[in-house]
């Protein structure tokens, strides 16, 4: 867990969400959600494949507009100055999007590009993240070689390869084996410990407990509930997050 925000320094508040509601014609994805989110934290969204995690988070890194409400990184406004605000974040999607006709190496050196990184610093991190997931001489394959675990691990060196100060993490597990997955959660809390502020989003409530600072439960859009484990076991009476979390949504 983040030792910045156990252990009690200033909150410094890094993301600002503010009345956040996305309507898809009639239909009501998020409503009306407000949280606020502290350097260092590892921030969980917690909620069933449909409850609105991954809209929240793609309004959340610019993707998506929301229909009202509002979201500021470092105190910077994402709708009034979007490049400033993204600058600061990585994000990787459910779903990430890869190039099948490009090599790993070349997708990692696409985002460098973009992301403004010398070649000689995109190269130090190139290998220590093909070392670090095991990619090795697949970097100079082409993408659409790979299973299914190999681009889930690509993406997450094309997330962390810039050093963002915000880390956006929707669903981050799959597709990962059981050794890439503790791998995983070793560099979300070393993000954290390093003073990065990582907010994942999961239906998992094992790596919610063992990830996560603070944990808000969405269900149909709507956040019922946000705070740490014993606080939320407190507050349902539950011995288990798991309990916990079925009692918040019914």
């Amino acid at each position: 867990m983040g030792r910045a925000y156990l252990a009690g320094q200033e909150w410094v508040v890094v993301i600002r969400v503010q009345g956040l509601t996305r309507y898809y014609g009639k239909l009501c994805a998020v409503r009306d959600i407000s949280f606020e989110v502290h350097r260092g934290e590892v921030f969980g969204l917690l909620g069933s494949n449909g409850a609105g995690k991954s809209t929240t988070i793609k309004m959340l890194c610019g993707l998506l507009k929301p229909t009202r409400g509002s979201v500021s990184v470092a105190g910077v406004d994402l709708a009034r100055k979007p490049l400033q605000a993204k600058a600061m974040l990585g994000y990787l999607p459910e779903n990430p999007v890869l190039y099948d006709r490009l090599t790993g190496m070349e997708m990692l050196e696409l985002v460098g590009a973009l992301r403004k990184l010398s070649p000689r610093l995109l190269r130090q991190r190139a290998k220590y993240y093909s070392e670090a997931l095991g990619l090795g001489g697949q970097m100079q394959s082409e993408v659409g070689t790979y299973s299914k675990g190999m681009r889930q691990k690509l993406a997450i060196a094309m997330t962390l390869v810039h050093d963002p100060e915000v880390v956006l993490l929707d669903e981050p597990a799959a597709g990962l084996d059981p050794r890439y997955t503790r791998l995983l959660k070793e560099w979300v809390r070393n993000l954290s410990q390093g003073g990065h502020t990582v907010l994942l989003s999961t239906h998992i409530t094992e790596m919610a407990a063992s990830l996560c600072d603070r944990i808000a439960v969405i269900d149909h859009g709507r956040l019922l509930s946000v705070g740490t484990v014993p606080e939320l076991l407190s507050s349902t009476s539950s011995p288990t997050l798991e309990d916990a979390f079925i009692r918040l949504v019914g």
